[in-house]
C-alpha cells in the first residue's frame, strides 16, 4: 500500500522534474557507440544522497523534499561556479537517490555550508521538525577520488555518470586491463604535477 501510494502520487514528479536541465539534456543525447571512458586528471568528489519514505504518513514531507530537490538542482545547473560537474537522480522503490560529481571536496563543502543557497533553510527545517520522526529518512555519503583510484567505462551509452560532466575518450580494444589504465592515470597525474609551475611568491 505504501509503495503504490507513493508511486501513484510521484511518478510524474520524479522524472524529469527532479533533474536539472543539464541532466535532461544529457539523457537525450545520441548514444555513443563503442567503448568510452571518462577522463579527468584532477581529484574530484562524489556526493551521494537521498530520501526514503519509511511510513505512509511521511508522504507530505517526502513531496516537500522533492520540491526542495528540484529547486536545488535548478540552482546548481544555473551556477556552474559552485563546482558542480554533473549528476543524476534515480529512484529505487520508496527511495530517491541523487549521485553528484563535484570539482573538489572544497567546492562541495563550500556549497553545503553556504546559507544563501536554497538547500540550507530546508535542511535546518528538517532538523528542527523531523529529526526524531521516522516517517521519512535522509542520508548522504561522500567519496574523494584521485587519479588512478577510479575508472568510468561506458559501452553504447549516451553521456552518463561522470562522463556527462567531463571529457570522454574512446577506449580502444587494445587499451589494456583496468589495472593498466589506472596505472596510466596515476602516471599522467604525477607528470602533470611535476610540470605545474610553482606558485608565485607572496
Amino acid at each position: 500500500m505504501l509503495q503504490s501510494a507513493c508511486d501513484q502520487r510521484n511518478q510524474n514528479r520524479l522524472n524529469p522534474e527532479t533533474m536539472s536541465s543539464r541532466e535532461r539534456n544529457s539523457s537525450s543525447h545520441t548514444v555513443r557507440t563503442g567503448r568510452w571512458m571518462a577522463r579527468r586528471d584532477e581529484p574530484f568528489a562524489i556526493f551521494v544522497f537521498g530520501m526514503r519514505l519509511n511510513r505512509l504518513r511521511g508522504l507530505p514531507r517526502f513531496l516537500w523534499g522533492l520540491r526542495v530537490l528540484r529547486r536545488v538542482l535548478r540552482d546548481l545547473n544555473a551556477h556552474p561556479e559552485h563546482g558542480y560537474l554533473t549528476g543524476r537522480v534515480y529512484r529505487a522503490g520508496r527511495t530517491l537517490i541523487a549521485v553528484q560529481y563535484w570539482e573538489s571536496f572544497d567546492a562541495l563543502d563550500a556549497w553545503a555550508r553556504d546559507h544563501r543557497l536554497p538547500h540550507r533553510k530546508p535542511w535546518q527545517q528538517y532538523l528542527r521538525e523531523a529529526l526524531d520522526d521516522g516517517a521519512m529518512g535522509l542520508w548522504h555519503e561522500t567519496y574523494l577520488a584521485s587519479p588512478g583510484s577510479w575508472e568510468g567505462v561506458y559501452l553504447n551509452m549516451p553521456p552518463w555518470g561522470l562522463a556527462a560532466g567531463v571529457e570522454a575518450v574512446e577506449l580502444q580494444a587494445t587499451k589494456g586491463s583496468a589495472r593498466e589504465r589506472l596505472r596510466e592515470q596515476r602516471k599522467r597525474a604525477t607528470q602533470a604535477a611535476a610540470e605545474k609551475p610553482p606558485p608565485p611568491p607572496p
